[in-house]
């Protein structure tokens, strides 16, 4: 895997919040978890979204694939 390099310009109070977070950490490592959980989101938004514009025997199919969890 390779890695892309992003800059990212913090407002102060968002700095003052990272730097508190990772106390002297990774602060890369805090920012990519917290654009995996933005991502994963997403997801699951559009996911959800696409369940509820399914009709007929699609949602039905939905519905018995949901009921067996």
């Amino acid at each position: 895997m390779t890695a892309d390099t992003i800059s990212v310009t913090l407002d102060p109070d968002l700095r003052k919040d990272l730097d508190a977070e990772v106390a002297g950490g990774n602060r890369s490592a805090v920012v990519a978890q917290a654009v995996r959980e933005y991502l994963d989101r997403k997801r699951i938004a559009a996911a959800a979204e696409w369940h509820a514009s399914l009709t007929g025997d699609d949602a039905a199919a939905l519905e018995a694939f949901d009921a067996q969890w």
